[in-house]
């Protein structure tokens, strides 16, 4: 296992390997971050316009939600992705 040091500023370097196994593309795609048992999870994030349907806020509760028909992983990971202002 390849490891990365966490610098000053909170940054880190992917091992190439990680990146290709992931087929991210630099200076273009997003990773969700979660905590997880202990563990650090990174998802590379899905554009939200391939997808039918749109990040929406609850107006009583504040909570993002997806409008659309996709799984529960891909309604995540646009309302990580998304960055909407409260009403």
């Amino acid at each position: 296992m390849r490891a990365s040091l966490l610098r000053e500023r909170n940054q880190i370097t992917l091992p190439d390997e990680v990146v290709e196994a992931a087929g991210l593309v630099p200076q273009h795609d997003y990773i969700a971050w979660r905590v997880e048992s202990g563990e650090i999870r990174g998802r590379k994030m899905t554009p939200a316009a391939s997808r039918s349907g749109r990040v929406a806020r609850d107006r009583k509760t504040g909570l993002l939600f997806w409008d659309g028909d996709i799984s529960a992983e891909e309604a995540e990971t646009a309302a990580l992705s998304a960055n909407l202002p409260r009403e």
